[in-house]
């Protein structure tokens, strides 16, 4: 039996709601027709996929499998068609783009900018997020490009470099890190507070790894979602903290902020592309893509 997507769809509904009758109500069909789809289903893949209950169904493995996959073929499908109506009114289509805010402040206006020059009619949905939180949109099919930087590679997806930046401790102004004048070993700095970075940023991992083999159990005083956040509470006096340097010393002349460079070798990182596989990116997506990476 072919399964179509209007069966799958059906499941998700089913999956999500955990209600026969439920998922019939919202989709405005009767209960019987949904236990049939279901039933047809079960027989066309040869293995169960809900446990039915007097109170609902749950799923087993293999349904978990086929709403997870089901997902992202209707969200493919929903885009492959909103895709095809785009250059049909004369848009070009649309890029879903999660990026950490390194990436953001430091390359993406520039590249950005001149690729709308290029293609004027694509448009780019950006959204700023820890790689984490990046790799499970790209996960959930959510975004189509990530821009990442340290941490393990997801298996299931691909990597490609894009740009290097230098890591510095940001200090108040005045403090005794400041007035060395020269590169300093970061196992140096951690007798001072930190202000840390948010839960899911590679950043702050790498940080608290390298606090780790240095003998040091790194404990933030306070943590920040947004590099802005870090600097002004750097500037507060309430702790020392590490971003990249062409985030810190622009505010230097007007913030009561310093860099002050790490000698370690991992202070100059390499943040990298990350997509799904590249035979299922539309040709909006492999446009970016390949703009991004070339050093333009």
């Amino acid at each position: 039996m072919k399964v179509d997507l209007t069966s799958l769809s059906l499941f998700v509904t089913v999956a999500e709601e955990r209600n026969i009758a439920r998922a019939a109500a919202r989709r405005n069909i009767a209960a019987s027709a949904v236990s049939k789809r279901m039933l047809e289903l079960e027989l066309a893949y040869s293995t169960p996929l809900l446990i039915r209950q007097s109170k609902g169904v749950s799923l087993t493995p293999a349904g978990e499998a086929l709403a997870r996959h089901a997902r992202m073929l209707i969200d493919l499908t929903g885009r492959v068609e909103a895709e095809m109506s785009a250059y049909a009114s004369g848009m070009r289509g649309q890029v879903r783009l999660s990026a950490n805010p390194s990436a953001i402040i430091q390359f993406l206006p520039g590249l950005l900018a001149r690729f709308f020059e290029a293609y004027p009619d694509i448009e780019i949905v950006m959204v700023e997020h820890t790689t984490l939180r990046s790799l499970r949109l790209l996960e959930e099919g959510l975004a189509d490009l990530a821009i990442v930087g340290w941490g393990a590679a997801h298996p299931d997806m691909t990597y490609a470099p894009f740009r290097t930046d230098d890591l510095a401790l940001v200090v108040p102004a005045g403090h005794a890190l400041a007035e060395s004048g020269t590169s300093i070993p970061f196992a140096e700095a951690l007798s001072f507070p930190f202000v840390g970075l948010e839960e899911g940023s590679s950043l702050q991992a790498r940080l608290e790894d390298a606090a780790w083999q240095a003998g040091v159990q790194m404990r933030p005083k306070l943590r920040m979602a947004s590099f802005e956040g870090v600097r002004r509470m750097v500037e507060a006096g309430i702790g020392i903290a590490v971003l990249p340097v062409s985030t810190v010393e622009p505010y230097s002349t007007t913030m009561g902020i310093r860099a002050v460079p790490i000698a370690d070798t991992w202070a100059r990182r390499e943040l990298r592309i990350v997509s799904r596989d590249l035979a299922t990116l539309s040709v909006p997506v492999m446009l970016l893509r390949n703009w991004l990476l070339n050093k333009w």
